[in-house]
């Protein structure tokens, strides 16, 4: 009898009803379930972010292109997480030295189709998910060293001259 009601504390002690599991396991998928709708609107934010840049120079190409001469710096808000935005061909073999790491990077990651319809390039690409390749209308990127070159994204502010002179068809693209 002893043995009988000793069994029994031992497994009262650490038993749980089916309920208390049920409403521990319900909990935990909650706070997943909440955790991944956070990081997933945080992504939203960064891609609309990226997507407000890419429109606000698209405005700005299209604002330099109409007036006769223009020689400015102007400055882009992009995500934190950005390092480069780039501009060039990808289908061609030559770039800036400086920024091969990139490139190649750009060029592994891009389809046929966007490394030779695409003249804009956001660096990482993975960071800028659907955004990362972009045909930009109305620019000269000839002037960039070997037709590929990239500028440096500071603290979420990237910096381009944008130049056009009274003749010229397009803007040009250069470093401030």
């Amino acid at each position: 009898m002893l043995l009988i009601v000793i069994v029994m504390i031992k497994r009262g002690a650490i038993e749980l009803s089916f309920g208390m599991i049920f409403s521990i396991i319900i909990m935990i998928a909650i706070i997943g379930v909440a955790v991944y709708a956070i990081s997933a609107f945080l992504n939203v934010g960064k891609t609309s972010q990226l997507g407000l840049f890419h429109q606000k120079f698209e405005e700005t190409i299209d604002e330099i292109w109409a007036s006769s001469i223009t020689n400015r710096v102007v400055s882009f808000t992009v995500p934190t997480n950005i390092e480069f935005v780039c501009f060039g061909d990808l289908s061609g073999a030559s770039y800036n030295p400086q920024f091969e790491n990139q490139f190649e990077e750009l060029k592994r990651y891009a389809s046929g189709f966007e490394q030779r319809n695409t003249n804009r390039f956001i660096y990482p690409p993975g960071k800028a998910k659907d955004l990362a390749y972009k045909q930009i209308e109305k620019i000269d990127i000839s002037g960039l060293t070997n037709g590929f070159d990239c500028f440096r994204a500071r603290e979420g502010i990237v910096k381009i001259r944008l130049v056009k002179e009274e003749f010229d068809p397009l803007v040009r693209v250069e470093h401030e």
